[in-house]
Order: structure tokens, then sequence, then C-alpha cells
């Protein structure tokens, strides 16, 4: 499989855009894309199975290569899409994230595979193959995430969901999971894959992390910024 190509890149936006990831989207499109990438349209005001449909289709009028998905309670670098473009180990793959960590307890890296505990066959976050490279899982959040233009060809053609690749989460599973699934489905199903080497933050009240080499999640709380503030004020006096 060849590279990611040129990216249109989109967001999901409600009707509130957190400060700190409209600091990462600025710098990530003023300095992060490279020629021949687009930034689409957000998708507004929509439920995020909606707005993931809405953002595809959007992506589909495009003549780019791939979509990266990103949601408006992300905090990353702006280098966070060439790192993860960049690696030759995930031109393998057909969708693959960015590392992210559940902002609701209990925390843990969303890095999912399909474990069978008590005859019941359950998405377990695959904790002790997080090393900095590429896992291969079942399923990722798009939160900030890769996706080939060909995974939404194949499943307009060979599933029965027509363009709707979103649907509403159900089952305690989200859309983004429940869009992986699909993408399993494909008579040669997806490639999916995790960047544990590509760490982004997940706004709540705080952001969380996941520190790969403590393997433990970390918390950028406002009050600790306004720390940084302070410190840097006092250096400047």
């Amino acid at each position: 499989m060849t590279d990611w190509g040129t990216i249109a890149i989109g967001t999901r936006m409600n009707d509130r855009c957190d400060p700190r990831f409209f600091n990462s989207w600025s710098h990530l499109i003023a300095g992060g894309l490279r020629r021949g990438d687009t930034v689409l349209d957000a998708a507004i005001e929509l439920p995020q199975h909606f707005a993931g449909t809405a953002l595809a289709l959007f992506y589909l009028r495009s003549d780019a290569d791939t979509l990266c998905m990103v949601d408006t309670d992300m905090i990353f670098q702006p280098d966070a899409l060439e790192r993860l473009r960049s690696d030759p180990a995930g031109y393998e793959y057909d969708i693959l994230s960015a590392l992210s960590v559940t902002r609701r307890k209990p925390f843990y890296p969303i890095v999912l595979k399909l474990k069978e505990e008590n005859g019941e066959v359950k998405y377990k976050c695959a904790m002790d193959e997080i090393n900095g490279g590429i896992v291969e899982v079942d399923a990722v959040g798009t939160g900030f995430t890769l996706i080939r233009r060909s995974v939404f060809e194949r499943m307009e053609k060979e599933l029965s969901f027509g363009r709707w690749f979103f649907e509403f989460g159900h089952g305690g599973l989200g859309e983004d999971t429940q869009f992986c699934q699909r993408a399993k489905l494909l008579a040669q199903p997806a490639k999916i894959g995790v960047h544990t080497g590509v760490s982004i933050g997940h706004r709540g009240p705080i952001a969380f992390y996941w520190n790969v080499k403590d393997k433990k999640t970390e918390m950028e709380s406002y009050d600790q910024c306004a720390e940084l503030f302070a410190a840097a004020n006092k250096k400047g006096n």
C-alpha cells in the first residue's frame, strides 16, 4: 500500500469550540499541512454520527486521497499530522489513529482489540502492546484519524448502508467503534491501527494524555496552565 497522499482535514464542531482545540487547530492549519492538502468545511451542530457522515461526504467531493477526521475535544501539537502520516510503518493501514485516552473514568488508552471474556467477546484495551510504535487493533476513536478513500468507496459498494457511514452508538459502543465494525465487514476487512508514538490530549474539564513510557494517564489542568503563564511572566520581568 502507498503512503497517505494528499489529505483533506475536517472537524465535527458543535455550538461550542474548546479554546485549547482552536489553538491546536489554528497552528495545524497554519503550518502542519503539505502542498495539495485541503481543509474541509466543518460539520456543524450535528449529532456525532450525523456529523461523521457529513464530513465523509464533504471529503468524497474533494480530490484528496485521505480524510483526516479531527474532533473539537482534542489537543495536539502542530506536527501531529505530519508524524502520523510520515511513518512508513503506517502505510499498510486503511485507518490509522493517533493515541488518545478516554476522558471519563476508568481512564485507559483507546487501543481496542476484541477479546473473549466470560464467554463474551468485548473490546478491551491492549495495554501491553503500547510501545511507541503502531499497534494493529479492531477499533479506534476517530478524534484524530486518517481514513483512506477506498474505505468509504468499498463501504458504499459492498455494504447495505449506502452512504450512511456512521450510525448512532448503541450497546455501549460509540459511533466511531460502530464505524470500525463496518470497516471490518468489508470483503477485504480494513486494517486498523493506532500510532502510539503520536499522543494527543482528550479534553474534559481537564486534558488527559497517555504517558507511553510510564503507562499511566497524565492530566493537564487550567491551574497548571496558569502556573506556566505565571512562570513566563516572572521570567520576563
